[in-house]
């Protein structure tokens, strides 16, 4: 049996050194475009419960793209459903809010 010898030690050491960089280096990517693609749905839910109609339209419009991520797993796509749904719920709960103009001003106008 023969022994390997010192020069392909170094190479198969200097291999897994540079798998383990790789490796790192690419865990690292995904966990900050996961903490990006958070920051964004957290943008858009806040927009969704905005008071302003205009600001929650928006963050509805925004929500189904910004959260087709590939990147959220099934439970967090769960909460995010769940999220909507709530909303849903809620809006049609509420009694649509229309102006009532009958009672406006039962003055002619003076032009």
């Amino acid at each position: 049996m023969t022994c390997i010898g010192p020069s392909w030690v170094t190479l198969i050491v200097g291999v897994l050194a540079v798998v383990g960089v790789a490796l790192t280096v690419r865990q690292r990517t995904v966990a900050d475009k996961r903490a990006q693609a958070w920051q964004r749905i957290t943008w858009c839910l806040e927009r969704t419960t905005s008071e302003n109609e205009a600001e929650a339209a928006l963050g509805w419009d925004i929500y189904t793209p910004v959260t087709d991520s590939p990147l959220i797993t099934r439970t967090e796509r769960d909460v995010l459903r769940a999220v909507a749904t709530r909303a849903l719920w809620r809006a049609l709960a509420s009694p649509a809010q229309t102006e009532d103009t009958d009672n406006q001003n039962d003055q002619e106008d003076p032009r």
